[in-house]
């Protein structure tokens, strides 16, 4: 007899383990996420399980299986051991309920200040966060991270659910319906410039089924973006209308002061400009008020350590902010101070860190942009590298002299203007200005007193705001230090001059860059003195009294606002400017060697220059965006970016030559340079010092092991740019390239006409260009021999930025009210969806390559096939070809031997079947890969280009701990094995790769790089098959153009394998990218577990086969496929958890998880 829940659900089409029907399948799949008494069951289940197999308590369940025993390890390789990467360890769960536990009487314990900090337990990785109190942090940001958060792979974005409200007000508001909403939000969020991806969202909008069309024709749109623009919000808004910092408008007077030698001397206002700005503090409140930031937003400091196996100690983990040394000085600092009269609440510091740069607006013309961006050091440098995040936060624009500036001081001139040191003076009096306008009274109240803010979890705090870091340009950093930009003394930190700016590395240079500090206390009183001349005697800005007071340590007649009105209150402005690798090295101290060494180039062969074009054109690229394909004229260095200039000093080619019968060959990276063989060591070294130390100074995330090795190279760069300019630069003649002979030329033109328009007439800039006696210029023909015009150039390293290097170890009016209204637009659509999205979740439907958690995606498309017979036919007598169907059978018996527990698989490769005899083919396959800063990224291979080359791990240390391999082919096969007790087909997928053999090896003592090759095409070991669970990463393998190519004529043997474009030797470049560069810093990288010697967490690293646990990862990915069934691969296989000759019980536990997940919906199913 049926129970009365029985009678209930008898005739309903799905039912949950505990008992409940549904008719919907939605409906039981939504049961199924909540059903806690299925949830127990599971636990239930996998407590057995694990008692069972006699696994430990914290061991995985995969970790309990059986191994297998008898199976030789792969030649070429040892199996990849996938770990995915993890958030940093949160507070345990009890920890935080002590902590809200009631008041009770306390234990009879130490004082608070004697006993110890409190700590997390080590995660995976062997990571630790220390924070300073004994008591677990109230607010901890880590639990909310999920792998996606941690992970770079693209992911594309989710469809807005449609929404169904019977709410007055529309929940589009301002728009009326869902689809004006989308449209509203390509038009404004999509880009500025339209591309073909654009136009593919936007055809997706209008074909929706749900799409609007009468809705959308009846949209008022002027009024809508209006509406959307304002910046005065009024009271009893709407919902998505939160606080809003909107944009202010303020009028900016400065005070232009005009010598004594002009008729109207003394000190005139003027109303230079109109900065539009936003609050700090409502910026601040907007940030904290936010759900989403608030949860990921740091309120305590930590320290994070590590301690992994291979290591004696812990070591300091620096890579946040809100982890460095700077951030815990200013949190204990703040709570060691008095607190506010009557004020018990918790004090937190908020980072501000700010960021600004002139910005071109237009491909041609000069109309520019001058914005100010402001990031918060509370949170993670990783969101604030997505865009789609949106965390930068705009401030301000600021504004240069507008033309009028002239007009002005002409009228008080009669005519003569002021001169351009006073220009430039006026032009920091108006910066210094701007900022005072930003650092106003309640910005000063807020850093002095703090802001008492409800959180978004409703605990009350104090949030005071600090700034730690200001990013920017030399001549920016110029204007907010108020130093003589370039002066004798050009450093923005210190005092050194510019006679011993060469020094760097110095054991002298890093003591005078501490002890020659400059202090606001000896700039204030030169200032008020120089001020006093200039205001209140008229004296000129360049006159001799204001420079000789100035001068000498470079500074200006300006006022500092930050040290003026935060110096009292801690602030350092000198010590808040950050380095800038963009500008002072990759368009810096790289970019002026480069061009030096083309200089010499060109000294001893010009035509070398066109070979090194040649042989830059052939250099693969890499990545989506890290390695890009070189221009034709490379040498040219036209139109190119910071970007660029990196790509090449990542990458350089060949080049070969022969002088006086010596041939000399620098090769870094598969560059050479030619030079005499005297300086071939010299640059090859310097090359190579320089990428590394380009590479160390941009990681993420950095220990006390990686900052020794930097401080080290930093002294050895120094040591070397000197031996380089001794040893080197003196041996040529190095002179301007055409493209500075050119410029200087076309420079010189322009001050000739500039000078004769203002009646100079007889003379011209430098050239003594004649006049034709009409005010014109004219234009002399170029000698016949254009080395006359160039001059001789040597490299200079008394340099600001060649100084800068040092730091690292230490640490227009139109287009501005346009761009804050369309800022506000941006932000309230953006404020639309989010609550949208919020209160109606919809999953849209993912493709499994975007998923992080796997290792590995290669497409289900069966259409492009062969039967395995014509294959082999169509590739007969192929070198590549030979043992082919025996060598793949023999692959992919020991992988499903490894795969499978127990000894119940009997028989050999014949028992291997395919099943309808086919071979299925793809083009992509997407490789995921835990990084050096246990993030997750992802590397794409298409044997059909350039982005075709793997590493995998090396069975032995001799040749290296990488082995590599050209794919060939990325292949799928659906198999029957015969010798099982259960002839199922299994998806199998593997990779048909041509492996390379080592040459040289080459560590970082060495300033080489690792040396390959091609073996024979008859070799046992040039071809092979690979499990793609092997595969590390991408690895760059670039041509070693010196050595020329194998076959000068251009045939080959193999069309498979494109022997025909076989180089005789290549090379490895281990400076692609942050990761691969810690690749080869073997042990340092935290989440490269693979070179721990023991893992945490996993059993260590298993030498053969018969030791290694038959988990999900081990062998590959193979999993059952019913007949017509095409499912995602999800790069994890499904074969059986248990031994099933472990025990008898150990099948009822098998039947008890089967019948729990056997109407089981799972994400990756279609």
């Amino acid at each position: 007899m049926l129970s009365f829940r029985g009678m209930m659900y008898s005739d309903s089409n799905f039912t949950c383990t505990c008992g409940c029907g549904f008719q919907q399948e939605s409906a039981f799949t939504r049961h199924q996420k909540s059903c806690v008494k299925g949830k127990k069951r599971l636990f239930s289940a996998l407590s057995k399980a694990k008692d069972l197999l006699g696994g430990s308590e914290d061991a995985p369940l995969a970790q309990c299986r059986t191994r297998r025993s008898g199976i030789q390890l792969p030649k070429h390789y040892q199996q990849l051991e996938d770990v995915l990467p993890q958030p940093l360890p949160s507070v345990p769960i009890n920890d935080l309920n002590i902590q809200q536990a009631p008041d009770s009487p306390p234990p009879l314990t130490c004082p608070p200040e004697l006993q110890p900090p409190f700590h997390t337990p080590q995660n995976i990785f062997g990571l630790i966060c220390q924070f300073f109190s004994s008591h677990p942090p109230s607010h901890d940001p880590e639990e909310a991270i999920t792998l996606e958060d941690i992970s770079a792979i693209p992911r594309p974005e989710r469809a807005l659910s449609a929404a169904i409200t019977t709410d007055e007000v529309s929940p589009y508001y301002p728009y009326s319906n869902r689809s004006s909403l989308e449209l509203g939000n390509w038009y404004w969020n999509g880009g500025v410039q339209k591309s073909q991806q654009s136009f593919s969202e936007l055809v997706d909008i209008v074909t929706d089924s749900d799409f609007n069309c009468a809705g959308v024709l009846a949209m008022p749109w002027d009024k809508i973006n209006s509406t959307l623009g304002q910046n005065d919000y009024k009271e009893g808004g709407n919902e998505w209308e939160d606080e809003d910092p909107g944009w202010c408008k303020t009028n900016v007077s400065i005070q232009i002061p005009f010598a004594c030698t002009n008729d109207h001397a003394g000190v005139r206002p003027y109303t230079a400009a109109e900065l539009y700005h936003r609050s700090l503090v409502g910026i601040i409140r907007e940030k904290l008020a936010n759900i989403g930031d608030d949860e990921l937003f740091h309120y305590e400091p930590y320290e994070l350590l590590w301690h992994p196996g291979h290591l004696q100690s812990e070591v300091k983990i620096y890579g946040e902010l809100y982890t460095s040394l700077a951030f815990m000085a200013t949190h204990q600092e703040l709570q060691d101070s008095p607190r506010e009269p009557g004020c018990d609440l918790p004090r937190v510091v908020v980072s501000l860190m700010f960021w600004s740069d002139t910005t071109h607006l237009t491909s041609f013309g000069n109309a520019k942009l001058w914005p100010v961006y402001l990031f918060f050091g509370n949170e993670s440098k990783y969101r604030h590298c997505k865009p789609s995040c949106h965390l930068g936060n705009h401030v301000a624009y600021f504004q240069k002299l507008p033309d009028s500036f002239k007009d002005f001081t002409c009228h008080h001139t009669g005519g003569k203007g002021i001169s351009q040191e006073c220009t430039t003076h006026c032009q920091r009096e108006l910066f210094q200005v701007q900022w005072e306008v930003l650092l106003d009274e309640e910005f000063l109240e807020a850093y002095e007193h703090g802001i008492i803010i409800v959180c978004c979890d409703g605990v009350v705090c104090r949030f005071y705001p600090r700034i730690f870091t200001y990013l920017a340009d030399y001549p920016e950093k110029a204007l907010i230090t108020t130093i003589r930009q370039l002066g004798g003394c050009p450093c923005p930190r210190c005092l050194i001059p510019k006679s011993r700016l060469h020094n760097l590395g110095m054991t002298r240079d890093r003591q005078q860059c501490t002890t020659l500090q400059r202090s606001h206390g000896d700039q204030k009183q030169l200032i008020d003195t120089a001020r006093k001349l200039i205001y209140e005697k008229n004296y000129g800005v360049d006159s001799t009294g204001v420079e000789n007071l100035l001068k000498p340590c470079s500074w200006v007649p300006t006022y500092n606002t930050f040290s003026k009105y935060l110096s009292i209150l801690g602030l350092n402005i000198f010590e808040v400017l950050v380095v800038d690798l963009l500008h002072e090295v990759e368009l810096g101290v790289w970019r002026s060697l480069l061009i030096h060494l083309l200089r010499i180039i060109c000294s001893i062969d010009k035509d070398l220059v066109h070979e090194l074009d040649r042989r830059y054109r052939p250099v693969p690229s890499f990545g989506q965006s890290t390695i890009r394909r070189f221009t034709a004229n490379t040498s040219e260095l036209s139109n190119m970016a910071a970007r660029n200039f990196e790509d090449l000093l990542q990458v350089l080619c060949n080049v070969q030559a022969r002088l006086a019968q010596l041939t000399f060959e620098v090769c870094y990276a598969g560059i050479r340079w030619s030079f005499p063989a005297p300086q071939n060591q010299i640059v090859q070294d310097l090359l190579f010092m320089l990428a590394h130390w380009h590479g160390l100074s941009k990681l993420r995330m950095h220990l006390d092991l990686t900052l020794d090795i930097l401080d080290t190279m930093t002294t050895d760069i120094s040591n070397q740019l000197h031996n380089f300019k001794v040893n080197v630069c003196s041996a040529f003649d190095a002179k301007e390239l055409d493209r500075e002979v050119n410029a200087r030329s076309c420079h010189q033109a322009k001050e000739a006409i500039h000078q004769t328009q203002a009646g100079k007439k007889n003379k011209s800039a430098t050239n003594g260009l004649p006049n034709n006696g009409n005010g014109q210029t004219m234009m002399v023909e170029k000698p016949a021999n254009s080395n006359k015009l160039r001059r001789t150039v040597s490299f200079n390293l008394r340099t600001y930025k060649i100084h800068a290097l040092g730091d690292y170890m230490s640490y227009r009016k139109l287009f501005i009210c346009q761009l804050t209204q369309i800022e506000r637009h941006q932000t309230c659509i953006r404020h639309i969806k989010s609550h949208l999205q919020k209160s109606r979740p919809s999953e849209a439907p993912d493709s499994m390559a975007y998923e992080p958690h796997v290792h590995h995606h290669i497409g289900v498309s069966e259409k492009v096939n062969n039967d395995i017979g014509s294959y082999l036919q169509l590739h007969e007598g192929n070198p590549a070809m030979q043992n082919y169907y025996s060598c793949l059978k023999e692959h992919l018996f020991l992988r499903i031997l490894v795969s499978q527990p127990g000894d119940s698989y009997q028989g050999g490769t014949d028992q291997v079947l395919f099943k309808h005899n086919h071979i299925y083919h793809h083009n992509i396959a997407h490789f995921n890969y835990t990084t050096y800063n246990t993030q997750r990224d992802q590397d794409v291979i298409n044997p059909n280009t350039s982005h075709h080359d793997i590493m995998v791990l090396n069975s032995t240390s001799d040749d290296g701990h990488y082995r590599y391999a050209r794919v060939l082919g990325v292949h799928h096969v659906n198999i029957v094995y015969t010798g099982s007790p259960y002839h199922t087909a299994l998806r199998m997928e593997f990779l048909f790769v041509r492996w390379y053999a080592p040459i040289r090896h080459a560590d970082l003592h060495r300033t080489a790089l690792d040396c390959l090759c091609f073996p024979a095409l008859d070799s046992e070991d040039a071809f092979g098959f690979l499990s793609p669970a092997d595969v590390m990463r991408a690895a760059h393998i670039i041509p070693c153009f010196s050595k020329g190519m194998r076959h000068n004529d251009g045939k080959g043997l193999s069309g498979m394998a494109s022997d025909k474009s076989d180089w005789c030797q290549y090379l490895v470049n281990r400076f692609v990218d942050r990761d691969m560069l810690m690749q080869f810093h073997y042990g340092l990288g935290v989440g490269h577990v693979y070179s721990h010697e023991e893992v945490l967490g996993l059993p260590p690293k298993p030498t053969s086969l018969d030791e290694a646990p038959c988990n999900e990862q081990v062998g590959g990915n193979e999993y059952e496929l019913e007949d017509g069934s095409e499912d995602d691969h999800t790069g994890v296989k499904e074969g059986e958890l248990f031994d099933q000759e472990k025990n008898e019980s150990s099948e009822l536990v098998v039947e008890e998880l089967d019948d729990m997940f056997v109407q089981h919906k799972y994400d990756y199913e279609p």
